[in-house]
């Protein structure tokens, strides 16, 4: 393979940041890491080692397909489908959704009777035994039963034949906001579910509701297991200032210098001459684009780092327009860039002007989105 533009994976780094999460959530509360969206951009079979090594309880997955892959990447330990695995457009459709669950040994979530009676009847028709996982809305408004409604349900749902209520969840909305009082709320609805299903002498072994930010600001959130996700992977989307220590970041996407151009003061760079050289200026093209997720969006409005020769670094500014397959940067200032040169497009300090959360600043979004939104040109690389 020849690729334009690689994605490090720095394996240690993932190591780092479960080690650190566990230091937050310690044991008894289990760890489940999403590793959804090929582990959010960075490649889910690169990072599967360091999870088997650290012996994670289970994996966390956003749909049925996800969930297939990593069977066959030889996961073997427990997988649960964070989605809708159930729903389809046929009865026979949602009949195979079922079948896959059950011969692929696969924890789902249900947001329904209906959903879990479709998993208990294929579990009862092949006399195996159906796990599921209740999805509870506690506030969040998207997927689950509502919780102060939620106890007759889930009576209803663990007296199925065929099927185990492995647990209930539920997904903070605001944990990762300036005001977590609404945290607070939610986790005081679960609370009251949780009351209500003990009147009704129901036990459900296991309640979990914190994903990345609830781990390490909301310490009553942890309950039973915890799913992190972006911190696994070293960002952070919350407030200013609150960054955990010790979080490390792990990319680093990093191309070469394709093409070195010497234009005169007045030449315009690139689509729609939204850049116009005020000096003799160096410039030079990095073969990567929206395409493999840089987006356009960081026209004339981002760096990149040139590594050198020697050893140091220095950045140089994007301009005019990124294109589906390349983008220019002003090379200048930068003595000792030759084609080839190595660029880091992205970098795995957090402090770097051109980090992921850097980065989705500039977009104003989410580091989500950033790591996500790479494509499958650029190739992921565990280091």
């Amino acid at each position: 393979m020849y690729p334009s533009a690689v994605a490090e994976i720095l394996l240690d780094a993932v190591r780092n940041n479960l080690r650190l999460i566990r230091r937050q959530a310690p044991t008894p509360v289990r760890i489940c890491p999403a590793v959804k969206a090929n582990a959010y951009g960075h490649g889910v079979a690169a990072i599967l080692p360091v999870l088997r090594d650290e012996n994670v309880d289970c994996l966390a997955v956003a749909n049925l397909n996800e969930a297939l892959e990593l069977r066959r990447l030889d996961w073997n330990r427990p997988i649960l489908v964070l989605g809708a695995p159930l729903v389809g457009d046929t009865p026979a459709d949602v009949r195979d959704r079922a079948a896959e669950i059950l011969a692929a040994d696969l924890q789902a979530s249900v947001s329904s009777l209906a959903e879990a009676q479709s998993l208990s009847q294929e579990a009862v028709r092949r006399n195996r035994m159906a796990i599921v996982h209740v999805k509870i809305d506690s506030g969040m408004g998207r997927m689950g039963l509502l919780a102060d409604a939620a106890a007759d349900e889930l009576t209803r749902i663990a007296a199925l034949p065929g099927l185990k209520l492995e647990s209930i969840y539920t997904h903070l909305a605001t944990a990762d906001a300036e005001d977590t009082a609404f945290v607070d709320e939610q986790l005081a609805a679960f609370a009251r579910l949780r009351t209500a299903l003990a009147e009704r002498n129901l036990r459900v072994p296991l309640l979990h509701a914190a994903s990345s930010a609830a781990i390490f600001r909301a310490p009553a959130a942890h309950l039973d297991m915890v799913r992190p996700g972006l911190c696994l992977y070293g960002y952070w989307c919350g407030p200013t200032g609150t960054r955990p220590e010790g979080l490390r970041p792990a990319m680093r996407v990093v191309s070469r210098i394709a093409a070195l151009r010497d234009l005169p003061t007045g030449h315009s760079v690139g689509y729609g001459r939204t850049y116009t050289t005020s000096r003799p200026s160096r410039i030079g093209v990095v073969p990567i684009g929206y395409a493999d997720g840089y987006r356009r969006g960081l026209s004339n409005n981002a760096v990149m780092t040139i590594e050198r020769p020697d050893g140091s670094r220095a950045h140089a500014p994007v301009v005019g327009r990124v294109s589906m397959d390349q983008v220019s940067i002003d090379v200048t200032d930068v003595p000792g860039v030759s084609p080839g040169s190595r660029v880091i497009v992205l970098d795995d300090d957090p402090s770097a002007p051109n980090s992921v959360e850097a980065t989705a600043a500039r977009l104003g979004t989410i580091p989500y989105e950033v790591t996500c939104g790479l494509g499958p040109r650029v190739t992921r690389v565990p280091l």
